[in-house]
C-alpha cells in the first residue's frame, strides 16, 4: 500500500489495497460488463472492509465509531446506487466509469486519507499494548 494510505494495520491496509486494485481494474475496463464485474468486486471488498474496520474501532474504543459507521453506510448506499445505473440504462460504459470515478475520488480523498487515517494512533496504541503484535480482529474470508 502507498505509505500515504497506510494506517499501520496490515489487514485494513491490505483491504484498502484490494479496493484500490478493483478500482484500477474498473478504470481500465473496456466494456460495461468488465466495469460492472470490477465494481461488484469493489463493493464486496468494501463491505468486508467496513465490517473489519468497524470491529477494530469497537475493540480499540474509537470515539467516533457511530459517525464512521454512518459514513460507511452512506458510501455503501452511494456505491449501490452507481451500480444500478447500467441496469437502469443510464450512461452506458463511459457514464458508469464517470459515476464510479466521482464516487471513488470522493472516497479515496475524503475517506481513506481523511477518515481512516485517524485510526493510525489507535492502531499504534493497540500494538503497543500487545507488545508490537497486530491487534486482534476478524480475518479476511
Amino acid at each position: 500500500m502507498a505509505a500515504s494510505y497506510s494506517i499501520g494495520h496490515p489487514v485494513l491496509d491490505d483491504d484498502h489495497d484490494r479496493m484500490i486494485a478493483a478500482w484500477r481494474e474498473l478504470e481500465a475496463s473496456r466494456t460495461l460488463e468488465a466495469a460492472k464485474a470490477a465494481a461488484s468486486r469493489l463493493m464486496a471488498e468494501a463491505s468486508g472492509h467496513f465490517d473489519r474496520e468497524e470491529q477494530f474501532m469497537a475493540l480499540c474504543g474509537y470515539p467516533d465509531l457511530a459517525r464512521h459507521k454512518r459514513l460507511h453506510a452512506e458510501m455503501g448506499a452511494a456505491l449501490r446506487h452507481v451500480l444500478l445505473l447500467p441496469l437502469l440504462g443510464k450512461g452506458g460504459h463511459e457514464g458508469f466509469i464517470l459515476a464510479m470515478r466521482a464516487l471513488m475520488d470522493k472516497w479515496v480523498m475524503a475517506h481513506i486519507l481523511g477518515e481512516d487515517s485517524r485510526l493510525a494512533p489507535y492502531v499504534r496504541a493497540a500494538q503497543a499494548r500487545l507488545g508490537g503484535h497486530r491487534p486482534a480482529m476478524a480475518a479476511r474470508h
